[in-house]
């Protein structure tokens, strides 16, 4: 029963172990280990040599939120496809396993405590109830409630106390969990077209920067078509992906080096100009970049 308190088999998990210790050859701790005080972890998840690979459920709640890449999750009795902006919520029991991720798969994957599903039924009422988890698996969020989200994971991971970090875990409980009612249902089952696997391939490749014609005539579509395809299977134009992921690598770059000048963390993000990073990052922020930058100083 979706959200009922299951068991992975003992021998699911002893193969699942035994794979795992295969991968595990520099003695390295497993990022999704919780330390002691902690109330769970937040982790920027690429190397997937540390995803379970099978059939698994967990007693603690967790989210997955795709930055890049692509692929599709099987939860319960249902498959949902994973792209950019998509949040597959996972609560506690359910059984899943991740399946065809793409090389270039990046996510963050934070887990709580199963007593933090208490605390957000006491502080959300009416949701979730047992009967309605089925109605809250994967959703797409816009680009504006996209990078609310990527920030609060990025300070929340940042905190190396264990209070501050179970405070910031609380708040973003609640302000993802937010974002994510209001969010759009992913249809479930809805398999991605090879052809538009191909494209979103060609896109991932941020050296590249191929017009629509070009995507295209690599995947022997017409501009239209494919235009048409990929608007209704991602719910994004091919000028709002793009733009999308843009934004995503400058806030990456400007996270790990803030010393460096804005303007070449533009540029290397793969904007044109400085007039186009300004009107997109202000439609998609609802500030301009002296403001945000005021506002998240290191």
């Amino acid at each position: 029963m979706v959200g009922a308190w299951q068991k992975v088999p003992k021998e699911s998990l002893q193969a699942v172990e035994e794979e795992l210790s295969l991968f595990v050859m520099d003695n390295q701790d497993s990022p999704f280990n919780v330390k002691a005080g902690f109330g769970g972890v937040v982790v920027r998840f690429a190397e997937k040599r540390w995803y379970l690979r099978e059939w698994h459920s967990h007693e603690s709640l967790e989210i997955n939120l795709v930055l890049r890449g692509t692929g599709s999750v099987l939860l319960e009795d249902r498959r949902y496809p994973l792209l950019p902006g998509h949040v597959i919520w996972l609560w506690p029991g359910q059984r899943h396993i991740p399946s065809d991720w793409s090389s270039d798969m990046l996510m963050w994957i934070v887990e709580w405590k199963p007593e933090f599903f208490s605390r957000l039924q006491r502080a959300r009422r009416g949701h979730p109830k047992p009967g309605e988890l089925k109605n809250y698996s994967c959703r797409r969020l816009e680009t504006p409630a996209f990078l609310r989200v990527q920030g609060i994971l990025d300070g929340v991971a940042g905190m190396e106390k264990p209070d501050a970090f179970n405070q910031g875990l609380n708040f973003a409980l609640l302000a993802i969990w937010d974002e994510f009612v209001r969010a759009k249902p992913v249809a479930r089952e809805a398999f991605l077209h090879p052809k538009l696997e191909q494209v979103l391939g060609l896109m991932n490749d941020l050296t590249t920067n191929l017009s629509l014609t070009q995507l295209a005539d690599a995947v022997k579509m017409s501009p239209h078509y494919l235009s048409v395809l990929f608007q209704k299977q991602t719910g994004l134009s091919v000028p709002d992906y793009r733009n999308r992921q843009r934004l995503n690598q400058f806030f990456s770059l400007y996270r790990a080096r803030p010393e460096i000048r804005l303007l070449e963390h533009v540029y290397e993000a793969g904007f044109g100009s400085y007039a186009q990073f300004y009107r997109i990052f202000t439609e998609a922020t609802g500030q301009t970049p002296r403001q945000w930058l005021k506002s998240n100083r290191p």
